[in-house]
């Protein structure tokens, strides 16, 4: 009855909550700032800790996206430059194999390259192919040799003898990274190399 009375007592009277009397004898003080526990028994997340996880979050998003984008960027201008270089390469044996002259122009205004062909002993080619380019996409500092058939925009030319005019051309995206195209007089073969910073 001592005991129990004690227990009682130390337990604080009537409902109390101050403290208890475990069996071993020693007095244990329950946690005020124990929270309540999930239905499954893991602790909740308070809001405190949600609004710094979200904050992380955006953080790394602010940090990243710039780096994707460059890259997505540069890999369109890399995409870009082969196809260009491609076009270039398929003019070449176009002209060995059919015995004509092959001429590719590029309109920097309109964004298209057009593909044009001529017969030796003719001047006037016809248009065979057209091809535009994205919107981000330039073709700048075209430099090339004389042409024999007729044009008004920069032009590359393939003949049959497996030569071209010669020249250069760079193409850039909205970065500003590029690729320069380099075409061979003699052989008519297409280099893409890595065009210099501005």
């Amino acid at each position: 009855m001592i005991g129990i009375w004690a227990a009682f007592q130390l337990s604080g009277g009537k409902g109390g909550a101050h403290s208890e009397l475990t069996v071993s004898g020693t007095l244990s003080h329950p946690s005020k700032t124990r929270k309540p526990a999930s239905p499954n028994g893991s602790r909740a997340f308070s809001l405190l800790e949600l609004v710094i996880v979200l904050l992380i979050i955006s953080l790394l998003a602010l940090l990243v996206t710039p780096r994707l984008t460059k890259t997505v960027s540069h890999m369109e201008v890399k995409s870009a430059a082969k196809k260009i270089s491609a076009i270039l390469r398929y003019c070449r044996s176009d002209a060995v194999n059919k015995n004509r002259i092959v001429q590719v122009n590029f309109d920097a205004e309109s964004h298209l390259i057009s593909v044009m062909s001529a017969e030796e002993g003719e001047e006037k080619p016809i248009q065979r192919n057209s091809y535009l380019l994205p919107g981000a996409i330039r073709v700048e500092k075209i430099e090339t040799g004389k042409t024999v058939l007729e044009n008004t925009l920069p032009s590359f030319e393939f003949y049959p003898n497996g030569g071209a005019n010669g020249g250069t051309a760079v193409v850039r995206g909205g970065e500003g990274r590029g690729y320069t195209l380099q075409v061979d007089f003699l052989t008519g073969g297409v280099r893409i190399e890595t065009a210099k910073e501005r």
